[in-house]
């Protein structure tokens, strides 16, 4: 009976002591993490397998609120929300052109590889999935668009430090659409563009 109560007592001491270091290591974690705002112009273009039709890109915009946590010296994972303006054109046989103007709420998960400290430079990539939540949409159409798609990103760019953590950033994009933004048709939304944000 003694015996068991102190394999209780050496399991719980063990437990607590690990609890507190995963603590520490998170509370250190969350110490160093940054969060920030960007806003990125891009050109909006639509994929899709119809025949006989052209496709036409329009400006969007992606603007938002950006959260980072460090991993390791050199990896962070990203994630917070945006607000995104996706879409472009059709043009088929007819006479006119259907524009599709979607809006979405867009939450992204990043890994993000940064590069030691050169000068006042780190050179970065960022890669993830984002999952888009449609908020409205102007189609000039009978079709409409689904209500949830998913997209892959991948960033290049750098950070200028402004001196401690805080940072301004500038970095190209290309957002890969890789599930049907359509109910009635085949068609994927793309965006390319260029992120420009502050970091603290």
């Amino acid at each position: 009976m003694i015996k068991n109560m102190k394999k209780l007592n050496v399991l719980y001491l063990f437990s607590i002591l690990f609890s507190i270091s995963i603590s520490q290591e998170m509370d250190t974690k969350l110490n160093n993490s940054r969060m920030g705002l960007y806003i990125s112009p891009s050109i909006n273009f639509i994929a899709t397998d119809l025949k006989n039709i052209e496709t036409n890109s329009n400006p969007g915009v992606v603007y938002g609120y950006a959260f980072e946590m460090p991993l390791s010296i050199n990896h962070y994972l990203e994630s917070g929300f945006a607000i995104s303006y996706k879409g472009g054109g059709i043009e088929d046989d007819g006479p006119s052109v259907k524009d599709y103007k979607v809006q979405y709420l867009t939450l992204p998960v990043f890994m993000k590889m940064r590069s030691r400290q050169v000068g006042y430079f780190h050179y970065f990539a960022r890669i993830g999935p984002s999952l888009n939540f449609k908020i409205k949409e102007v189609i000039s159409s009978d079709e409409n668009a689904k209500g949830a798609i998913i997209d892959i990103s991948i960033f290049l760019g750098a950070e200028y430090s402004l001196g401690g953590a805080t940072s301004i950033e500038g970095s190209i994009f290309y957002n890969n659409n890789i599930t049907n933004a359509m109910n009635n048709i085949d068609a994927l939304f793309h965006q390319l563009g260029l992120r420009v944000g502050f970091l603290f």
